[in-house]
């Protein structure tokens, strides 16, 4: 199993070189499976109000929607990343968006060299993205315009790229570096995470004192609001 990460600032080309390598594998009739790391920290697939939602209040530790054309699984945990991957089994890609920590072969998305070369390290096999199109700028590994050579990319990772089967020593994250890595928000500015906190702002005190509430928490008693008709 070949398994990369492709990191990058916000429209850097992240998604499309994902894209356009998973198109890429796919004409070559191998499996590919891809994960996108989120890094807003009151993200949750499940709307506070929705049916499963509602499931995993009352204790589900593994919630399944099943619908005609789809099947999604949602556990209310955080997993590690050999864990992740071992539900790739008998893939032959795992394409990794966002995730800085994974200690993988990395591709990263970039406008400039300023954004460019914080992101690399020493598992970095190339550049793609935005900055791949841009004359005179010089890098210190290849680039690759994944709009246009995808398969030259996915030429170039298959020669440069171990394999790797999910163990242990996957879970070991690499070093946060401040600024380019996960500190707990999105790295462009969290505009969704703002709204929805204005939005759903609630206060709770007890004896005159106010509680801090986590996100889970103030999901929980919105949607307990909700239910109840004091709240839109």
């Amino acid at each position: 199993m070949k398994i990369i990460t492709i990191v990058g600032i916000r429209k850097s080309g992240k998604t499309s070189t994902v894209t356009e390598l998973t198109a890429a594998i796919r004409r070559r009739g191998l499996r590919v499976g891809t994960c996108k790391s989120v890094f807003c920290p009151t993200f949750t697939i499940d709307k506070p109000t929705s049916n499963t939602a509602r499931h995993m209040r009352a204790g589900s530790q593994l919630v399944c929607a099943r619908a005609k054309h789809e099947t999604a699984f949602i556990r209310p945990e955080a997993l590690p990343l050999s864990e992740v991957l071992r539900a790739f089994a008998g893939f032959d890609y795992v394409l990794l968006e966002g995730d800085y920590l994974a200690p993988v072969p990395r591709l990263v998305a970039a406008h400039a060299e300023d954004d460019a070369l914080p992101r690399m390290n020493a598992l970095t096999l190339a550049f793609t993205g935005r900055i791949s199109t841009r004359p005179g700028i010089a890098l210190p590994l290849p680039r690759f315009n994944a709009l246009t050579d995808a398969d030259a990319l996915l030429d170039f990772i298959d020669a440069n790229a171990p394999d790797i089967e999910p163990s242990p020593a996957l879970d070991e994250p690499l070093p946060p570096v401040a600024g380019v890595t996960d500190d707990g928000f999105c790295q462009c500015g969290c505009h969704h995470h703002q709204k929805t906190q204005e939005r759903d702002t609630i206060q709770v005190t007890i004896g005159g004192q106010a509680l801090a509430l986590t996100a889970q928490q103030r999901a929980t008693l919105l949607a307990w609001a909700r239910e109840a008709g004091h709240a839109q």
